[in-house]
């Protein structure tokens, strides 16, 4: 059974790390499959690995995206609310099921049952005004809305989050938002989904109780498995001190509640003696915990760890209460097998992970072995363990790795599990008897909250305590897995010194860099922005930080920091922010919180007000690695704004650079008479993202490019790169790229190697990814 669940989850990825789905006829030959599996022990592996690939390809529903007719199309959809709304400062978001759709006047069966996420933002600002304009919304009411749809688009980049996926795994088939004419109109209330009706309701209560408190969203995650509440400093916090799993439902959680209810009814239960005749106080305490582990499990919106936890607890009460005995191991194997064949899609999502390897980890370390006298050093031990287990996934998949991880959780977990969550759950059965019952209870548990978090914050403080690396390679994870193992095991286990060399691979994995001379330039995927990193072999300039992505979010910490962490970065030694643009200055706060900057460079103190920051101006001129870097724009006085943007030209052993922010005509003219035919360059960063003013034939001939690239958001609101833009590039003979549509894109400057762009969105392409 445990191997035949692994072989089973590997036949799943194999599906899922493919770029296109197979045909299904391919499932025709699954109850073949089933008979190998049933009645041919010699290939039952392979058997378990070909029948999780071919009920992945059965249930796994294709991609079903928004026709390109009907994106960017004013049309009218009837639905209804299917999840708990998001609301921020300006904006709601939420999900939203079709059960009619209106486009040009016409039925549309295509996007009837299909699931959508919609934003609904306010022309007001401040969090009173859009509150009084964005009416409440509530989980299982039918609305009629006019919206503006696209498909599932997001930025694609190196280290990046891989929005497209998330939404695939949700089941949306495309975003959008609501128009404001014909106004939308409530149709009809709580015709659906009355749990999660009920759950908004509680997520309600928790904010009209605790206004203001910074911990309710907290207490919310961990009551419902809502997060949205949490603020990204909170998580910055959490995240760095590797408590980020226990502030939402989790399977420590679910276990806990489960044994307090156990204990309780067995204390019950065993007192009274008719009862305990009738029926052993065991049987009765197990059906008792895993009734209220499901009803919590139901309460958090059956997360996957909340899945993999109940599940595991079913098998065990299941055991328990026919007084049969079954090992963990096999518990978890169960566990895993059931999540997979409800849900093949689950393995997309980073948490069925963490959720797993955290419980696998807890299983093998502690291997049959604790003992009752020992419980300080065993609980330490068995921190380190997890962390140590959770290593290869955290540096797979965040680069990072929070060596405080062991001591915060030894400090959270208790707390949580004793204080927090019981207050908390406490106060979601309070909301049945009332207000005055239910608001003491959630105060004291945002107190002990804030404890907690006031002792966080005093741990994040210690410097040094992150530890990032970059991506492993999979040969590295190859061998750091039996690595962990053999580290994991018990004392006096053959060999178990091999474990330390084959984790070095993974702790120390090979850096690429440029070589001297050499160039890597990559246009990263922000949307309508700009943000672009030059690597040489020891140095690595960042130039533009994006837009901000949303109300919370902006491409520095969405984007830019993640991807400098994959590559290895830590540090930066120079940013340049070309000028005061929004679309180019969204990034630069998080970022410089993310990792320290050497020099920041920009052309206006006053648009552009950054600390430490120092003028660009032509003549600047520095080398870096045999790779020279040369400021041909703005002169002390004659140009402002956009015009004043900071021209970088990248001067390398194997082909040149240019960047030259938003310029238009009039720098172009300029910059042409004065440096003629030294602009000459192999990639060109269009200036402002190919808009309407056209840049003037001399410019490029002087240039000679044979890339242009463009960064300008996938369907923008000022449709660039423009046509008559887009006529005049390529009449100069070179190839036109687009971020938006090709995802980060890389040019390795290098002697020997020809020029051509690493195209992300190609080169990573899944069978979810939009083309």
């Amino acid at each position: 059974m445990r191997l035949g669940a692994v072989a089973f989850l590997l036949g799943i990825l194999v599906l899922q790390t493919l770029p296109e789905l197979p045909g299904r006829v391919w499932t025709l030959g699954l109850p073949g499959v089933l008979a190998v599996l049933a009645f041919v022990p010699r290939w039952r592996l392979p058997a378990w690995s070909a029948a999780g690939f071919l009920w992945a390809l059965w249930l796994v529903p294709p991609p079903a995206p928004l026709p390109t007719e009907l994106e960017g199309v004013d049309m009218w959809v009837e639905g209804w609310i299917a999840a708990i709304p998001d609301r921020g400062g300006r904006s709601t978001r939420f999900e939203f099921v079709v059960g009619r759709a209106l486009a040009r006047g016409e039925e549309s069966a295509t996007l009837v049952g299909q699931r959508l996420r919609l934003s609904w933002w306010s022309d007001s600002t401040g969090i009173e005004n859009a509150a009084k304009t964005i009416p409440s919304l509530r989980v299982g009411d039918r609305w009629g809305f006019a919206v503006r749809l696209k498909r599932p688009h997001g930025l694609l980049n190196p280290g990046g989050f891989d929005h497209e996926r998330w939404l695939y795994a949700r089941g949306i088939v495309a975003t959008g938002s609501i128009r404001s004419h014909p106004m939308p109109r409530l149709l009809t209330e709580a015709e659906r989904y009355p749990l999660d009706r009920y759950r908004q309701q509680v997520a309600e209560a928790f904010d009209r109780l605790l206004p203001g408190n910074p911990q309710t969203g907290v207490l919310t995650a961990l009551a419902m498995g809502e997060q949205g509440g949490i603020t990204p400093w909170q998580w910055d916090v959490f995240n760095r001190t590797g408590v980020g799993h226990l502030m939402s439902i989790s399977g420590s959680h679910i276990g806990l509640i489960a044994g307090m209810m156990f204990a309780l009814a067995w204390g019950f239960w065993s007192r009274i003696p008719a009862l305990a005749l009738r029926w052993p106080a065991a049987r009765a305490a197990a059906l008792v915990a895993l009734v209220g582990a499901g009803g919590y499990a139901l309460l958090s919106g059956l997360s996957v760890p909340a899945q993999r936890a109940f599940l595991m607890l079913a098998v065990a009460m299941t055991a328990l209460f026919f007084l049969r005995a079954a090992a963990s191991s096999h518990i978890l194997a169960l566990a895993l097998l059931t999540v997979l064949i409800i849900d093949p899609k689950a393995p997309l999502l980073v948490g069925f992970w963490l959720s797993f390897g955290a419980v696998a980890a807890i299983l093998y370390s502690v291997g049959g072995h604790w003992r009752v006298r020992r419980p300080l050093g065993q609980t330490i031990g068995l921190q380190l363990s997890i962390a140590l287990a959770l290593l290869p996934l955290l540096l797979l998949f965040f680069q990072r790795f929070p060596l405080l991880s062991p001591l915060a959780n030894l400090i959270a977990i208790p707390w949580v599990g004793c204080t927090v969550l019981p207050l908390t759950l406490l106060a979601v059965l309070a909301g049945w008897i009332g207000p005055a019952v239910q608001a003491p209870l959630l105060e004291g548990a945002a107190l002990t909250m804030e404890g907690l978090w006031r002792i966080l914050l005093w741990l994040d403080r210690w410097p040094g305590m992150v530890w990032y690396r970059p991506e492993p390679p999979l040969w590295a994870l190859a061998f750091a897995l039996p690595g962990v193992a053999l580290l994991l095991g018990p004392r006096g286990l053959p060999g178990r010194w091999l474990g330390l060399p084959l984790c070095l691979p993974l702790l120390w994995p090979p850096a690429a860099t440029p070589p001297s001379g050499g160039v890597w330039f990559t246009l990263l995927d922000v949307g309508p922005g700009l943000a672009a990193v030059v690597r040489t072999q020891h140095h690595v300039l960042v130039y533009d930080t994006g837009p901000r992505l949303g109300e919370t979010l902006d491409a520095g910490r969405a984007v830019i920091a993640p991807f400098l962490r994959q590559q290895g970065v830590i540090k930066l030694d120079m940013l340049i922010v070309s000028h005061a643009d929004k679309q180019h200055t969204g990034g630069v706060r998080s970022l410089r919180e993310q990792m320290p900057v050497g020099r920041i460079l920009t052309s206006s103190l006053e648009q552009t007000p950054i600390d430490g920051a120092e003028l660009c101006r032509v003549g600047q001129d520095w080398e870096w690695d045999g790779v020279r870097f040369r400021l041909l724009h703005p002169p002390a006085t004659g140009f402002v704004d956009d015009e004043a943007s900071c021209v970088l030209q990248v001067i390398g052993s194997a082909g040149r650079v240019l960047l030259p922010g938003d310029i238009e005509t009039r720098a172009e003219a300029a910059l042409t008479a004065i440096h003629g035919a030294e602009l000459a360059a192999d990639v060109l960063v269009a200036p402002h993202q190919g808009r309407r003013n056209l840049s003037v034939p001399a410019f490029l001939a002087a240039v000679q490019p044979h890339y242009i690239l463009f960064s300008t958001g996938y369907r923008n609101r000022f449709d660039y790169p423009r046509p008559e833009t887009v006529a005049r590039y390529l009449a100069t003979g070179a190839t036109l790229l687009d971020a938006s549509h090709e995802g980060a894109l890389t040019f390795r400057l290098e002697p020997g190697r020809p020029l051509a762009p690493e195209r992300y969105r190609r080169d990573h392409h899944r069978y979810w990814t939009a083309p």
